[in-house]
């Protein structure tokens, strides 16, 4: 799955410099605790509680959450920060990575003491009374606003169960909790972590971290870490994922070019007759190109007799453009919630025809 909220979101970490020094630095503090020269920074990595409170090695409790040991739980946190990018564009970098330090620290506070309470009742979760390495506290407080502001559509049913696109994404999220009952425990308090954030009377999502420092570590990793606008990809390997890869693009456009000629038509007012012309001019075109259903493209890939025969039978038919679905209140409640103009949210449910997927992803690559 390369992409988070439907097929047509844009990759890479474009306007993601947070999210991209993240995956970064975990992974090359990953690589340098398995390098033979720096095998003893493994021992930072060690934070035994209660023993370090108090300590001179205090410290531990930070760098023990600084990479992790097992390959597997490596690969698959650097996915869902990847998958997880989305909320940095959408929330901005400063605001992103105060919701990252003010959750870590929230999980890291929440998990000491469920440890502690542990020894006390005396449950064995922790072999050696070691806590387990690893970012839990920067990962899964983002599973919160993942499960409450991502639209849930179903795409299919397995022996009955839904299927959406946010599935594969809790599956790698169990996959790094159940690697332990004590990596069950932290992956727990950095999810209740992401509830306190959000739901706390405290209005935690109003900390936000220093400008000066933003201004710092822009001035210092900025360059670094900015990516380019993300660009046209290399054609697939085969003839049919090929065209099913031109149709994807040209359908993606279609619905842009769309939702872009809407908002104009909503701005001009006194020019909407003229705007309307050319949208309906452009309207036939695209109906020539992609038709009706499951059908794309039938000009150019079902051949030219078939393309003859649609035409013929358009002559003899007036053409009208059909009447754009009223927005459903409930979906443009959503979607305001998350952020957007009501505006936009409404001309993106016109455009999509209420399919809140492809609005929300609309209306995320306008922003």
């Amino acid at each position: 799955m390369a992409t988070v909220l439907s097929q047509y979101s844009t990759t890479g970490f474009y306007k993601a410099p947070v999210s991209k020094g993240l995956m970064g630095g975990l992974f090359l503090t990953c690589t340098a605790i398995n390098v033979p020269l720096l095998a003893h920074l493994r021992h930072q990595l060690e934070c035994r509680l209660p023993d370090m409170l108090g300590s001179p090695l205090f410290y531990r409790l930070v760098t023990s959450r600084l990479a992790f040991v097992d390959t597997k739980d490596l690969v698959c946190s650097a996915l869902l920060i990847y998958y997880f990018r989305i909320f940095e564009r959408r929330y901005g970098s400063r605001k992103f990575a105060s919701h990252l330090l003010v959750t870590w620290t929230l999980s890291t506070v929440l998990e000491v003491l469920c440890v502690l309470a542990t020894q006390r009742l005396g449950l064995d979760l922790h072999p050696g009374r070691l806590l387990p390495p690893g970012p839990y506290g920067l990962v899964f407080p983002l599973f919160v606003p993942y499960l409450f502001d991502v639209p849930r559509v179903t795409t299919t049913h397995i022996l009955g169960a839904p299927v959406t696109g946010k599935t594969l994404t809790y599956l790698i999220g169990l996959q790094i909790c159940s690697t332990s009952a004590a990596a069950g425990l932290s992956a727990a308090c950095g999810i209740a972590a992401g509830l306190l954030y959000r739901c706390s009377p405290l209005r935690l999502g109003r900390l936000r971290l220093p400008a000066a420092l933003c201004w710092l570590a822009d001035s210092t990793l900025g360059r670094l870490l900015s990516s380019s606008p993300p660009t046209d990809g290399p054609m697939a390997a085969t003839l049919e994922a090929q065209r099913q890869q031109q149709i994807d693009m040209l359908e993606q456009q279609m619905l842009l070019d769309r939702y872009r000629e809407m908002r104009q038509r909503n701005a001009a007012g006194a020019g909407r007759g003229g705007a309307q012309a050319r949208h309906q001019q452009g309207q036939g075109y695209a109906e020539q190109l992609v038709g009706h259903g499951d059908q794309p493209l039938n000009g150019l890939f079902f051949g030219r007799q078939r393309a003859a025969a649609a035409a013929a039978a358009a002559d003899h038919q007036p053409q009208q453009e059909a009447e754009p679905a009223a927005p459903s209140e409930a979906c443009v409640r959503h979607l305001v919630e998350m952020g957007f103009q009501r505006d936009q949210v409404e001309d993106a449910l016109r455009t999509s025809n209420n399919d809140i997927n492809v609005a929300t992803t609309l209306l995320l690559q306008q922003s």
